[in-house]
């Protein structure tokens, strides 16, 4: 048994789904850096607690991370010191929710390897502790190995909508049962009666052959599959969940018994369950003020004073560009707002004011008709790239450190204080050789300030 397990891991790859927008935990969460990009829970980000939970038992070069192309660089800026490279992204030429998307995975590390088992896991769960998720793993590879797609199966806390349930036959007194019948978030009542019933929670973590989801992919979603072999037609595809899509259809399905604690960090509400609570039950963060509230959570972003009064059962989150007020039991609901925002194509909904990029990053502090005043923070010893815009000029003034500046095939260097002009259609590249933070204000002038009206010249990123 031992050896098995030894035999199978060699052929263990880890793959972390990390394309998800986490639009309900909007506006702290954004289009363009999701939470699972964000440090809700300790020094880590979920997706760096994700690959370093992964990396105990599997090697970062066996780690593939399954993404869009805007979240990539900021995924590789938090992994790469943990020893993910840029070569085991797998980027989604559209979103199409998780089978295509875990489909992708499987036939790339099909391709290297024919033996190849996998442990699927989205970026965005907390679960503790990691010695029982790696044992959990473990056990479930001897079933993977014999040809069933293996679901991690959590025992419920309590009903809840949020989460998808499964049914075992609930015979055998084995951690590993047949899996009988799967339901995708149910309403309340019917997820009262499946905990009565002794359902459990799909925690979305899978275990299986590659070439076994292969066949049941080819089987279930012949176009998916299609798509595989002809990338051209991924677009075109339609949108399905793993569950929906292949689970609930094949005949191969096994739960494993998890043991560890296990979150989905789905919505404020279950954010609200998770955080410790003051003696009215609320969850209130720093440089806020509350009197006579009762089970709410209040969020700011300390830049200001955030002031309650009366309130009961609400969820209120303040950033710098968007405000939250919603019911704690509707702030699922979320969604339906952020159709609204997406329809008036408002940037709140894409980004945050503050966008990270390989080289530092940058804060929209004020903008209006024709300008666009950035606070720009470049690392040490890191550049941006060489490029020129065509609609716009730029004024910079340094507010720390010493910048290096070429311009048209010049070098200039500025200290604090000091400032520069970039014309329309110069040719430039902004660099920090100093071992501190360069921090500058820039004043962008024209008829169009989008981001992409940047045309790349050179770029040590490869964008």
């Amino acid at each position: 048994m031992a050896k098995q397990n030894e035999s199978a891991i060699k052929n263990l790859y880890g793959v972390i789904l990390g394309g998800g927008s986490g639009a309900r935990l909007w506006p702290v969460s954004r289009k363009f850096y999701p939470k699972q990009l964000l440090k809700l829970f300790g020094d880590k980000t979920l997706i760096q607690q994700t690959f370093l939970r992964l990396k105990k038992i599997i090697k970062p070069s066996k780690i593939y991370v399954v993404t869009n192309a805007p979240l990539a660089d900021d995924i590789y800026i938090q992994l790469k010191e943990f020893g993910f490279k840029k070569e085991n992204f797998i980027i989604e030429s559209a979103q199409k929710s998780t089978a295509p998307a875990i489909a992708l995975a499987a036939s790339r590390v099909f391709k290297e390897n024919r033996k190849a088992i996998m442990a699927v896991c989205p970026a965005d769960h907390l679960i503790k502790p990691d010695k029982k998720f790696i044992e959990t793993i473990k056990e479930s590879l001897k079933p993977a190995k014999e040809g069933f797609l293996v679901v991690f199966g959590i025992k419920p806390v309590g009903p809840s909508a949020e989460y998808g349930y499964l049914k075992t036959d609930r015979k055998s007194k084995s951690k590993i049962q047949t899996v009988e019948k799967f339901t995708e978030k149910p309403d309340e009542k019917t997820a009262e009666r499946f905990i009565k019933e002794g359902y459990f929670w799909n925690s979305g973590i899978f275990v299986w052959k590659a070439e076994v989801f292969l066949k049941e992919v080819k089987k279930h979603l012949p176009k998916v599959y299609r798509a595989l072999k002809f990338p051209g037609f991924y677009k075109s595809i339609d949108s399905i969940s793993v569950d929906s899509g292949v689970l609930e259809k094949s005949k191969k399905i096994k739960a494993i018994s998890a043991n560890f604690k296990w979150q989905d960090v789905g919505s404020w509400k279950s954010l609200y369950g998770l955080l410790p609570k003051d003696s009215n039950q609320n969850v209130i963060g720093e440089n806020i003020f509350g009197v006579d509230c009762q089970k709410c959570l209040i969020y700011g972003t300390q830049r200001r004073i955030v002031a309650a009064v009366g309130l009961k059962d609400l969820i209120v989150v303040d950033t710098e560009d968007a405000v939250l007020v919603a019911h704690r039991e509707k702030s699922g609901e979320i969604k339906n707002i952020l159709e609204q925002i997406k329809a008036n194509n408002l940037s709140q909904y894409f980004e945050h004011p503050t966008v990270h990029r390989p080289w530092g990053f940058f804060t929209v502090i004020e903008e209006g008709e024709k300008f666009k005043v950035k606070k720009v923070s470049v690392k040490p010893k890191e550049k941006l790239s060489l490029q020129y815009h065509n609609k716009r000029s730029e004024h910079w003034v340094v507010l720390r450190g010493t910048a290096k500046i070429l311009l048209d095939g010049k070098v200039f260097f500025l200290e604090t204080h000091q400032s520069f002009d970039i014309p329309v259609g110069g040719k430039h590249q902004l660099e920090n050789p100093g071992d501190e933070p360069l921090e500058l204000i820039e004043t962008q002038s024209g008829d169009y300030l989008g981001e992409d009206d940047i045309v790349r010249i050179n770029d040590k990123y490869g964008r």
